[in-house]
């Protein structure tokens, strides 16, 4: 693949810069192979409930994305657009570093003896918990648990 670098780059830099110029992709990169993927393996097949999208799209569409997404992250971060705590879609941030910034807060309203309420998103890491292994233990030193997820 690397050796046809050279004579594919000069027609993919201009498929980039022409969608950049017009502000939209080319009718024949509008198009996604989209296929139906079990959220979760053992659920009910019959019920589309249970399903979600997943879209294949072309590599010129994905290569546009790359560059607007590029340069408008490194247009926010010049203008110092994005809000100071935000760990979402920035490098070296994540929910760690996001904690490390909202924890101090939390111990000094425990302090005041002031209530505190947090409403983190963590429905995704939560969906990928196995979550035996945390009831086992909480069964083991609380005793009985009630626990739906």
């Amino acid at each position: 693949m690397l050796a046809y670098i050279d004579v594919l780059l000069p027609y993919i830099s201009r498929m980039v810069n022409t969608s950049l110029s017009k502000d939209r992709l080319p009718v024949s990169q509008k198009h996604a192979i989209v296929t139906p993927l079990l959220k979760k393996p053992g659920l009910d097949s019959s019920d589309m409930n249970n399903f979600r999208p997943v879209s294949n799209l072309s590599f010129i569409s994905k290569v546009v994305v790359r560059a607007v997404t590029g340069q408008l992250h490194q247009y926010l971060a010049a203008n110092d657009l994005f809000p100071h705590f935000q760990s979402a879609y920035r490098k070296t941030r994540s929910t760690e570093t996001a904690m490390q910034c909202v924890w101090p807060h939390i111990l000094m309203a425990a302090d005041e003896q002031l209530v505190t309420v947090t409403l983190p998103d963590l429905s995704a890491p939560f969906n990928c918990v196995d979550h035996s292994i945390p009831l086992d233990r909480l069964r083991s030193a609380v005793g009985s648990v009630w626990f739906s997820p």
